[in-house]
């Protein structure tokens, strides 16, 4: 499977954004509990009584009674409406949670993928410096018994040979174990199979640190649920207000009672058997012990505390763009020069190999050509996973998709 497929399935089965999710999801309904404050409520009520002094049941308005009320408050203070943005400002904070929490799991199964094809590549250069090294013990041993080689040099092409081969089964364990974090990034069990799929290393032109930053302040999910916190304390601090000011409210409501309608004896009459009340409020606090004189100051202290949230939160990201920015400049450099210590073992090792092949340069000479050769491959694929994590970094830092990019 490729990168995208893994990240859906770890999308899938992550039980933080399941809880991520979850948050929306009660944010959505409060929202629609919010609203519903200015909607009327329609009830209905009935019941039927029965007692020891009659035997049979009787359909009469004395035995049972049935009711609808209409009622409505369409003016509260503007409360409600107050609610109704707070609500909105809590769900935007949920998705932005939401957004957090998924973009926080899709880097790390991108780093442990990535992890995953550099403990491939890296097993393939031990593999590859062992095959060389037996050939060099081939070699030794060859020019030992033709009398134009040391003992020693067989014996030191023998120990290349442990080594390399140590070497070899360390990279072994570390692959399984990238690959056990890798499926457990993905919420799969460690015993399940998995292959992926290789990544092409294509170096991007950089944008400037500037755009970087403007990207990520507008782009980050963290700065929109820092807004959208600063917001919901804003109006918890007007909400705060009003209860302590006067209060002018509006309700009303219509009911129809049905048992005399429907009942025996019979009341067609609508007006006798309806009626409806209208009115109007006025709240005035005169005294409560100071209870909400307190509340204002609590929601003005919380308020400031979003503020400075919402400044610490502008910082953090602007350090952590400038950090990815500066990581992933540094991942660039170490590419190209890790491509120039590879070019340059290569050439060192097929002189020394061919010096030695004639009889003019010792065994050593080859071996620290080889391992020279070895640490440069090891460098460069090194660089190059650390140049596609920290391209990945960058992308999350700005508000973008790791795998997919800006």
């Amino acid at each position: 499977m490729d990168l995208r497929e893994c990240v859906e399935i770890a999308l899938g089965n992550s039980p933080d954004v399941a809880v991520a999710e979850g948050r929306v999801i009660k944010a959505r309904i409060s929202l629609k509990d919010a609203k519903a404050a200015l909607l009327p409520k329609v009830d209905l009520s009935g019941g039927y009584r029965l007692n020891n002094l009659q035997s049979t049941l009787r359909w009469d308005e004395r035995n049972y009674d049935l009711s609808i009320s209409a009622s409505a408050t369409p003016y509260d203070g503007a409360k409600s409406l107050l609610r109704i943005s707070q609500a909105r400002q809590l769900l935007k904070s949920a998705e932005a949670g939401y957004a957090t929490a998924k973009a926080a799991l899709v880097l790390d199964v991108v780093r442990k993928y990535y992890e995953v094809l550099k403990s491939l590549e890296l097993l393939e250069v031990t593999k590859e410096a062992l095959i060389q090294k037996r050939k060099h013990l081939e070699l030794a041993e060859a020019k030992f018994h033709q009398g134009i080689a040391p003992r020693s040099d067989v014996l030191k092409a023998e120990g290349e040979v442990a080594a390399a081969t140590l070497d070899s089964l360390q990279a072994e364990g570390e692959l399984k174990i990238a690959y056990a974090r890798l499926k457990d990034a993905m919420g799969m069990e460690l015993e399940a199979p998995i292959r992926i799929k290789p990544v092409r290393f294509v170096e991007e032109e950089l944008s400037s640190f500037e755009e970087c930053l403007r990207e990520a302040l507008r782009n980050r999910a963290e700065i929109a649920q820092a807004r959208a916190g600063l917001e919901v304390q804003r109006y918890n601090l007007k909400l705060a207000k009003l209860e302590t000011w006067p209060a002018i409210s509006l309700s009303g409501s219509y009911n129809i009672y049905a048992d005399r309608l429907l009942g025996s004896p019979v009341d067609r009459s609508w007006r006798r058997n309806t009626d409806w009340v209208f009115g109007i409020g006025l709240r005035f606090p005169i005294f409560d012990g100071g209870v909400r004189r307190r509340a204002v100051r609590e929601a003005e202290v919380s308020l400031k505390e979003s503020e400075l949230d919402y400044l610490n939160m502008e910082r953090a990201i602007r350090l952590e763009v400038r950090t990815a920015y500066l990581n992933l400049k540094t991942a660039s450099e170490r590419v190209k020069l890790s491509e120039k210590q590879v070019e340059s073992a290569r050439e060192s090792y097929e002189a020394a190999l061919g010096r030695y092949e004639v009889g003019v340069a010792p065994i050593t000479e080859v071996i620290d050509a080889q391992v020279a050769l070895s640490d440069g491959k090891m460098n460069h694929t090194r660089a190059v996973y650390d140049y596609l994590y920290a391209k990945a970094v960058l992308d999350k830092s700005i508000g973008g998709t790791p795998y997919l990019g800006r």
